[in-house]
């Protein structure tokens, strides 16, 4: 079932248990059906240039002094910078002489808030080539991975914070990361569970609805950052 979304009349709303052959939680719908389909096409994207994919999900939170109202998309920033971490890293392992592999940077992020906060948060899920940067820890001060470190100063960074701050800005889901291999198919169980998982960013409640500012953000086929 479906039906136009009063809060945004160019979003239509999906009720239904799946979508496109993937299954949802019901419990979560009803899910905007625009942001369903971006995820799937990021999902198909990257899984058609690597041949193994890491999957990262998790939350970014804004710091207690920040002013609600903000004049800037964070989430601009941070990817930009996140592809930064990840280009520094890569030169440094040319200049050791080792094997660089390349990755395309891919995401999609939403922006939420909840009645009880003032201040708006975001569930983002990123892509990357497996082969690139592996693993990921749990984006705190003591993840010692490389990508975790780089995840982790991009948001620090973004608002201008120590890159030994301990602050609490980052929270991971359960699991961490997924690896992905391709093409995306409704028949591969582990591509099922990962676009329900990844879903949770398609869901209608809570979403931040803001005038000309989006609310969904995702990588496109020319791997920009988000305006």
């Amino acid at each position: 079932m479906t039906k136009r979304n009063t809060n945004n009349h160019n979003h239509t709303l999906h009720y239904d248990a799946e979508y496109a052959g993937f299954d949802l939680h019901t419990a979560n719908a009803p899910y905007i059906r625009p942001y369903l389909g971006r995820l799937r096409t990021v999902m198909q994207r990257v899984l058609q240039k690597h041949k193994r994919v890491l999957a990262v999900k998790f939350d970014l939170h804004l710091p207690a002094h920040t002013n609600p109202y903000l004049q800037r998309n964070p989430i601009t920033e941070f990817i930009e910078r996140v592809k930064a971490g990840i280009a520094s890293y890569q030169n440094a392992v040319a200049r050791r002489g080792q094997r660089v592999y390349q990755t395309e940077v891919e995401y999609v992020a939403k922006i939420e808030q909840t009645p009880d906060n003032e201040l708006e948060h975001y569930h983002v899920v990123l892509f990357t080539n497996k082969d690139t940067l592996y693993p990921v820890g749990n984006l705190s001060h003591e993840d010692p991975t490389k990508l975790g470190k780089i995840i982790r100063l991009a948001w620090l960074k973004t608002h201008g914070l120590s890159a030994d701050s301990r602050v609490a800005l980052l929270h991971t889901s359960t699991p961490v990361f997924r690896v992905l291999q391709g093409p995306l198919s409704t028949d591969d169980p582990v591509h099922r569970d990962a676009f329900l998982h990844f879903s949770y960013l398609c869901k209608e409640k809570t979403t931040k609805y803001q005038g000309k500012r989006q609310s969904f953000y995702s990588s496109n086929a020319k791997n920009k950052a988000p305006a």
